[in-house]
């Protein structure tokens, strides 16, 4: 007989722990029964959290990488686009506008690449904090000796996606690299003091249900303060151009599981749901989420931060609209956490 969700089965399994199967009968859900996992997922979120949702900015500041990462139009071996790095005056700049909007988490994300120096970074990083900021990095991975500086410098938190916890569509994804290694760099981060985010790019070709579930228990194992979840799209340019694009009805039943299977984590309502489906990251905060990152990377270089074509590009205004939506309060993230 096959199991069938209900809200009294999302109960007892609340009680008594999620298994791989339960998870991955969550991401089959028929669209009834992801209806109660996503009110479920819902209630998880402001019990733990209230009904209260935060934004942060990122500036993407640098473009140039050193990957050749199959999905990824900043890929090494895509000679196309023009290759920037913003200043450090224009990035505290930048950072001086959030703060005066009511924003006071700042996401530095960067390319990996050496283009810019970890003293260098470690100056941005205190001149933000000094604003009132806590510092978020997403720059992939650079010498173990940097992480201490850059955690005194005012960075509390490092985003680094898996991407797949499947070994070896990892190591054909991102030529040169392995999900040990990937792994072990979380493992690393913990070690120095960081809060660590990471999560799947869903939809990537030669992916499958078992090995988002593997996911799912891959952020378990790693107790992310932090998880999330982004649609593929296609990058131009890319060996991966004409692929078909993920599927964001299938990561939203990722969210909820997320929510549901790990609780207490921050996850943001990503900006690739919104670029593919109708007040997609309203139905993101519907699902569980409770983060909304605003996009302050300067207007005339949006584009050539190509991790996908046509991307969304989040603001202020609809972010805060979103939260109203989704019956949500805004809130910082400190007053969130406290």
């Amino acid at each position: 007989m096959t199991t069938k969700i209900t809200g009294n089965w999302i109960e007892e399994k609340q009680r008594s722990g999620f298994t791989a199967d339960d998870l991955k009968l969550m991401l089959l859900s028929s669209d009834e029964e992801a209806e109660l996992l996503y009110t479920a997922a819902r209630k998880v979120r402001d019990q733990v959290f209230g009904r209260k949702a935060f934004i942060r900015a990122v500036v993407e500041f640098a473009n140039s990488c050193r990957c050749s990462c199959l999905y990824c139009g900043m890929r090494l071996n895509n000679p196309d686009g023009y290759r920037f790095s913003l200043g450090h005056d224009e990035l505290l700049e930048i950072a001086g506008r959030a703060y005066k909007n009511g924003i006071r988490t700042f996401f530095l994300q960067a390319a990996e690449s050496e283009s810019y120096g970890a003293e260098w970074l470690r100056d941005v990083i205190s001149d933000i904090s000094k604003l009132g900021m806590g510092v978020l990095l997403c720059v992939g991975v650079h010498q173990e000796s940097d992480l201490d500086m850059w955690r005194e410098a005012g960075a509390y938190k490092f985003i680094l996606k898996h991407e797949t916890s499947d070994t070896e569509l990892f190591e054909r994804m991102k030529p040169g690299f392995t999900l040990e290694g990937r792994i072990e760099w979380l493992r690393i981060l913990r070690k120095h003091g960081f809060h660590i985010g990471s999560g799947p790019l869903l939809g990537l070709p030669g992916q499958t249900i078992d090995s988002l579930v593997n996911d799912l228990i891959l952020l378990k194992e790693l107790k992310t303060e932090m998880s999330s979840v982004s649609v593929f799209v296609p990058a131009s340019g890319t060996p991966l151009e004409n692929e078909p694009v993920g599927d964001p009805e299938l990561g939203l039943r990722f969210i909820a599981a997320m929510r549901l299977f790990l609780r207490n984590t921050l996850i943001p309502a990503t900006s690739t749901f919104e670029r593919l489906m109708e007040n997609g990251q309203y139905r993101c905060f519907q699902a569980g989420a409770n983060v909304i990152t605003v996009n302050m990377t300067p207007q005339k270089l949006r584009d050539d931060y190509t991790i996908y074509t046509n991307r969304f590009y989040v603001g202020l205004e609809h972010a805060r609209k979103t939260i109203v939506k989704a019956g949500l309060t805004e809130t910082t993230e400190g007053e969130l956490l406290s």
